[in-house]
């Protein structure tokens, strides 16, 4: 969708994802649809090991039931696609291309994925992980648009937005886009999310992934107890031309309901 600079508004909650869990959400499918809440649902490795078309089947009909709207975050922890290492990458693809099988199970388009870049062991060879990488997102993207699925290429701990333009400058395809999490630069990077926002090419961010924290860790605290500008950041990422997805990241259900009242108090 567009952005009109020139429209005030407040975040409606139909159009307000969150993230949940896997295993947490078939859990609290009832509490989820009774709240109408739309969900981010993040399939680590192990639900993408274990997960049975039983589970799926309740999922989709709880969702349809009750009219929300589910899209999906894969897997990230100790997957690199742009590892030296040659067989990391051919699994991190692998495990990329199983998420893209679960959204079709799950009836969805759209999926974040990070950039898996690691500070500490490409200090000084970020050239190097985008030259490893790059192979690795063009098969994944491929994959994805053959599927109609949208990659959303979130930074994590990047201390810049490098990786993420790098990724989308070398491949454009209408099937990626990026994912732009405001915590992870303001907790893990070496300049303000207003600064590091300022890198992304217009009309390329999807959506956003708002948690708050203080600058110290990437405590997902709920929204306003920490110190980022909330307000300010979705304004700044809406005038780069799209209306993006917005995903709260809260960890408890009681942060959920933090979260929602705050952003349906929200002016944009």
């Amino acid at each position: 969708m567009v952005y009109n600079s020139g429209e005030m508004m407040k975040l409606a909650k139909e159009d307000i994802y969150f993230h949940a869990p896997y295993r947490m959400l078939l859990s609290s499918l009832g509490w989820i649809s009774g709240k109408g809440i739309n969900c981010e649902i993040y399939a680590d490795g192990a639900a993408l090991d274990s997960c049975n078309a039983g589970e799926i089947d309740i999922i989709n009909k709880t969702f349809e039931e009750h009219g929300l709207k589910k899209i999906i975050h894969g897997p990230f922890l100790d997957l690199n696609p742009g590892s030296r290492d040659r067989g990391i990458r051919d699994l991190t693809l692998e495990r990329f291309k199983r998420v893209f099988e679960l959204c079709e199970k799950l009836k969805t388009g759209h999926v974040v994925l990070h950039t898996g870049f690691d500070p500490i062991f490409y200090k000084d060879a970020s050239h190097l992980f985008l030259n490893l990488c790059v192979p690795v997102w063009e098969e994944a993207v491929k994959a994805a648009s053959d599927k109609g699925i949208t990659i959303a290429v979130e930074n994590s701990i990047d201390p810049d937005p490098e990786i993420v333009v790098g990724i989308l400058e070398q491949i454009k395809s209408p099937n990626l886009e990026a994912c732009f999490d405001a915590g992870h630069y303001y907790a893990f990077g070496k300049m303000s999310p207003f600064d590091a926002l300022k890198w992304y090419p217009d009309n390329m961010i999807g959506e956003m992934h708002l948690s708050d924290n203080k600058g110290d860790f990437d405590s997902h605290l709920p929204l306003g107890e920490g110190d980022l500008d909330f307000r300010g950041l979705i304004r700044a990422v809406r005038e780069k031309g799209r209306e993006p997805i917005i995903t709260s990241e809260p960890h408890s259900k009681e942060d959920i309901e933090k979260n929602l009242a705050y952003l349906a108090s929200m002016e944009i």
